[in-house]
């Protein structure tokens, strides 16, 4: 499936990858196991070495909560838990040598340094207002995370050609055929 959205910009991006492991359309998710996730983290330069049951699934878990958050934005649970991975996952707020505020992870390496790297792009994001521009897809079959573009932020599908132009049609054909 290819879309006609161009990536997310900076860091952003590892964020657009780390969230479309998983492809719900074409029923792949590069998470699925241990093994898979150890393979797919390491090809895209996440690599946490092999992850154990546990961060598996907190794998899964904080990928699906950042799609939550990004469809969302501020639903309860998905606040809730990324304060959970927050909290558990980075340190307190520092500055580099050249003056820039960081907020790094608590752990140098594996799953909770990942989370924490991706945690504090998310937060950066947010800072500076680009973040209203990572969305995932209104389409609840796809689920897709992606940039957008458009002068007003108001994009709600991955594509307009796959996602976009089926489910508008459905209510309306609903409506006139009773």
């Amino acid at each position: 499936m290819s879309f006609e959205r161009s990536d997310a910009p900076g860091e952003l991006r590892k964020i657009e990858l780390f969230c479309n492991s998983a492809k719900f359309r074409s029923a792949e998710d590069a998470l699925i196991t241990q093994a898979s996730a150890a393979l797919w983290l390491r090809a895209h330069d996440m690599e946490t070495g092999s992850p154990s049951r546990k961060e598996h699934e907190q794998l899964v878990t904080f990928r699906e909560t950042v799609r939550d958050f990004l469809g969302g934005r501020a639903t309860g649970n998905a606040v809730a838990t990324l304060n959970k991975f927050a909290k558990s996952t980075l340190s307190g707020a520092q500055w580099t040598p050249e003056g820039e505020p960081v907020l790094p992870p608590k752990r140098a390496t594996g799953t909770e340094a990942l989370i924490g790297s991706l945690l504090a792009i998310l937060f950066a994001a947010g800072q500076t207002g680009e973040l209203d521009r990572l969305k995932t897809c209104h389409n609840p079959e796809c689920r897709y995370v992606f940039y957008d573009r458009s002068p007003s932020k108001n994009g709600v599908w991955c594509s307009t050609d796959f996602c976009g132009e089926k489910p508008q049609p459905r209510p309306h054909r609903a409506r006139h055929i009773r």
